[in-house]
């Protein structure tokens, strides 16, 4: 079974897959990486009938690796970081904005040297 909505929450593409091997043993598997998390069928039907099926996902994926960080690189930076706006983590982001305010700061100071 697809489960296309549900992104994987090692490495933030949608496409896992759940395997049943046995009657009482379920595999969630991702296309992309090497995402596995076992578990057993009666885990499965109580997550599965959830409302927040990502949610119970990524945090069975957080308690199985705990020293993983789930979610997608930066495009800055490339490290990989939970909460990214835009796809830039916040340390990237604030110096982005930064270097914006300074280049805004000298240009309004260029445009004001000229009036005068």
């Amino acid at each position: 079974m697809v489960i296309s909505e549900v992104p994987c929450p090692k490495c933030g593409k949608t496409g896992l897959y759940v395997e049943t091997p046995s009657d009482n043993e379920v595999w969630v598997k991702c296309h992309e990486c090497d995402l596995f998390i076992g578990m057993s069928d009666e885990d499965w039907h109580r997550i599965h009938n959830s409302p927040n099926l990502h949610e119970k996902i990524a945090k069975l994926y957080r308690t199985e690796y705990p020293g993983s960080v789930s979610g997608r690189s930066c495009r800055a930076c490339k490290s990989e970081k939970d909460d990214l706006i835009f796809g830039i983590c916040k340390s990237c982001l604030y110096k982005f904005l930064i270097v914006i305010l300074v280049i805004m700061v000298i240009g309004s100071y260029a445009i004001w040297m000229a009036v005068l």
